[in-house]
């Protein structure tokens, strides 16, 4: 009996392979020259658990073909295949059909590469490319198009296919949708047989509107995947009239064509099986990753001396330092100081701001240009157009066409003089627009690539540089983007309330770390709606703290209580930002409970984070159980609600109280927006 290892192995007389994490396998076979998954799910312990199939289940009558409903790890447009295909292609002769069978195989160290061609084309071929995060139970899988020959027309290329077998239970697929200032807004929908849901973006971005992301709960176990992808993507949930599910996603076929005549990479696809929850599936992939226009230099510096007494320890100039930049009407492009705001540069500054001990950071948004600018008017070609369309305006600007080697080498140039000149520690890399009249179709996909291209090249060069990816907040925030930068704006909504619920649907993807949650004056307008300070702290400390407030308004009470709890936060954020999150109570609109309860956990500590937005009928809360701490062990427990210094409980507990009992929150009392951070250490 062959027992099964961790990574990838081999049957040793078989076309059999064996991807083994912690927690999880999953198994492909070559059956009748097809790759086929055979198995993925709880892991298995031999070889013997999975067999071999000699041939395609039987079909059931002439109108379901086996090929339709088999489990291909690469299902393409040919034959009797009627489901959903990942690949789709038209050969010099016209022929519009693919013919992939298993050619080889490879497997070194780690990565194990199977090879498909085509059996009369025989130059074109593809490459399935899978590894394993074993720690986290991710199948990490990649794509390789191959033509040596002709070329060949592409007209559609997705990256893989996940195949779910019915269990008798009710399946819930988990997604995100949203728009501007409402991001990552969590949706469940009920598999029924004879559906599909169709996930997509066709705005050269992510966007805000869908995420690349997918979670399919059946029972406690959660299947889910995500796309590293930062231009048009689209990705396929459908399930037959059986109850098997199969997914598919990469490159939306919106506008595509790729004439193929070397090797094309496609983008990665992460997929992972969690037993324990959608809580699970949070800590998998997540653990995976690692001022408006009025600005000055008198009164950034005087912004730059209340921050740093605060406690601040990055300062970022925001949009309108640069020339031209009255309005967002004008100035993009034109990536130089302005002249009358900042007489001497940027470099005084930045010096002045290291030296209250503080970094300093700049906004930009070097893909976009006004047409009110210098370099408009200079180069009116370099953005995305044709001849004779309208080129329209959103936010009033153009996208400049990056994909010509002109265009990028001048914006990465004027980025390093930034950094060098100013000495610039950090970029807050914006994108406040979708493409459109994208004149060449590559454009589509060789965009975002750009945009990795010039990312790495700085980081590479200024190895102490830090980038946030922005676009209109959470409209690029995929996983390739992710693990390329080191900080997330999740969202243009900094209203405590709504961010509860971004922040909810962003834990999905994103570790804490990386989601920047800012304290602000929003809703500064509305006189009907007044957060606490203590709320709007509370809400931040679900990420990395930052300050967008107009310092100047503030009262010094104001300015104290700011700085207290800064000073909390520096002391608990290790935890929230390196430990495992859980939403002991998901963010809900009931008035009669909590808003929110999470607790993040690592090793011997935990914070506790308690929301409540109103309470109209006066009824009092039940307890929280808590999870993952040490039945046996003493706690000490500290909590504070309205003021940092001073904790309104402090005294210890065991873990077996608060696992089994909970922990009360009276203090979320019946008036609007009371919440509690609650310190849990090993006493």
């Amino acid at each position: 009996m062959k027992i099964l290892k961790l990574g990838i192995s081999q049957h040793p007389t078989k076309d059999l392979w064996y991807l083994v994490t912690e927690n999880s396998t999953y198994v492909i076979g070559v059956v009748d020259s097809l790759v086929l998954n055979l198995h993925w799910g709880p892991r298995l312990m031999t070889m013997q658990d999975v067999q071999l199939p000699e041939a395609l289940e039987q079909e059931r009558s002439s109108q379901d073909p086996a090929i339709t409903s088999a489990r291909e790890e690469f299902p393409v447009f040919g034959g009797l295949r009627y489901g959903a295909d990942v690949l789709r292609a038209e050969f010099e002769n016209h022929t519009s059909e693919l013919d992939l069978v298993f050619a080889s195989s490879e497997l070194n160290s780690d990565v194990l590469r199977i090879f498909l061609k085509d059996r009369v084309h025989t130059t074109f071929t593809v490459e399935l490319i899978y590894q394993l995060d074993v720690k986290n139970d991710l199948v990490i899988r990649n794509t390789n198009l191959s033509q040596d020959g002709p070329p060949v027309l592409i007209r559609k290329a997705q990256t893989a296919a996940w195949h779910l077998d019915p269990h008798g239970n009710e399946q819930t697929l988990v997604t995100m949708a949203g728009a501007w200032s409402c991001e990552t807004q969590v949706q469940r929908h009920t598999l029924h047989p004879g559906t599909s849901h169709i996930l997509q973006s066709v705005r050269g971005i992510p966007s805000a509107q869908a995420y690349p992301y997918f979670a399919i709960e059946d029972g406690e176990e959660v299947y889910f995947g995500t796309l590293a992808w930062s231009g048009n993507w689209s990705i396929e949930v459908s399930t037959d009239i059986e109850g098997k599910v199969r997914i598919i996603g990469g490159y939306h076929d919106r506008n595509f064509d790729l004439q193929l005549n070397t090797t094309h990479v496609l983008p990665a696809f992460i997929a992972g099986y969690s037993h324990d929850g959608l809580s699970g599936a949070r800590r998998r992939l997540t653990r995976s990753i690692p001022c408006g226009f009025d600005v000055n230099f008198e009164n950034q510096k005087l912004m730059a001396e209340m921050a740093a007494r605060l406690g601040t320890e990055l300062f970022v100039l925001d949009d309108g330092w640069f020339k031209g930049r009255q309005s967002d009407t004008a100035g993009l492009g034109d990536w130089y100081p302005d002249s009358v705001k900042f007489p001497t540069g940027l470099r005084p500054l930045s010096d002045f701001v290291h030296s209250l001990d503080m970094q300093f950071g700049i906004w930009l948004e070097p893909e976009m240009v006004n047409p009110n600018s210098d370099l408009y008017r200079k180069h009116p070609d370099w953005v995305y157009h044709f001849p004779d369309r309208v080129r329209h305006l959103e936010r009033n600007q153009l996208v400049l066409n990056i994909t010509q080697k002109e265009v990028y080498d001048h914006l990465l140039r004027l980025i390093r003089e930034i950094v060098l000149r100013d000495n610039v520690d950090y970029i807050k890399w914006d994108m406040n627009r979708p493409l459109s009249e994208v004149g060449v179709k590559e454009a589509w996909v060789n965009h975002a690539r750009c945009v990795y291209s010039m990312v790495t090249a700085l980081k590479k060069e200024f190895t102490q540089l830090r980038i946030e990816t922005c676009c209109s907040g959470g409209g690029r925030a995929d996983l390739a983007i992710l693990l390329l930068t080191d900080r997330c704006w999740a969202s243009d909504n900094t209203r405590p309330d709504a961010r509860l619920k971004i922040q909810y649907g962003s834990s999905l993807v994103m570790p804490p770390n990386l989601m920047s949650c800012w304290v602000t004056d929003m809703p500064n307008n509305d006189p009907y709606c007044r957060f606490p300070i203590s709320y709007r702290f509370h809400v931040s400390f679900m990420g990395a703290l930052g300050i967008g407030s107009d310092l100047m308004l503030l009262s010094e009470d104001d300015l104290e209580e700011y700085k207290g709890w800064i000073e909390l936060y520096k002391k608990i954020r290790h935890i929230i930002q390196k430990g495992d999150l859980d939403y002991l109570v998901p963010p809900s609109d009931d008035h009669r409970g909590y808003t929110a309860v999470t607790q993040t956990t690592l090793e011997d500590s935990a914070v506790v984070l308690a929301f409540r937005q109103s309470s109209p009928f006066w009824l009092p809360l039940h307890s929280v159980r808590l999870k993952n701490l040490k039945k046996l062990g003493f706690y000490r427990v500290q909590i504070w609600t309205d003021d940092p210094l001073t904790p309104v409980l402090d005294h210890n507990m065991t873990g077996n109280a608060l696992l089994t009992r909970g922990l009360s929150f009276p203090y979320l009392t019946s008036k609007q927006y009371s919440s509690a951070v609650v310190l849990l250490t090993k006493a």
